[in-house]
């Protein structure tokens, strides 16, 4: 099997961060979010939270919407839930 070494590369980088993982985790309870929703969540600063959330657009990890001013982020596909749940699994076993 042959594997894109630079979507490897950018979705490890992806997840090489807990508070990246942690807002994945968040966008998957909570089916979408703003970045002031994940400001106020994670109790951090608005760059700080867009800086996070291009990394894991990048990696096409999540992607948004603009609604009026602001961008609403979820989750890109169904394939992200499922390395979520498998990446829960593995860290509860």
């Amino acid at each position: 099997m042959i594997i894109n070494d630079k979507k490897l590369h950018m979705i490890t980088k992806a997840l090489d961060n807990s508070l990246r993982i942690q807002i994945l985790y968040y966008l998957e309870d909570n089916q979408q979010s703003n970045v002031s929703n994940l400001m106020n969540y994670f109790e951090t600063s608005q760059p700080n939270i867009s800086r996070h959330l291009k990394i894991l657009a990048d990696a096409n990890l999540v992607y948004s919407q603009k609604d009026g001013q602001e961008r609403i982020y979820q989750l890109s596909d169904n394939h992200v839930s499922q390395l979520l749940a498998t990446l829960k699994t593995h860290i509860n076993d």
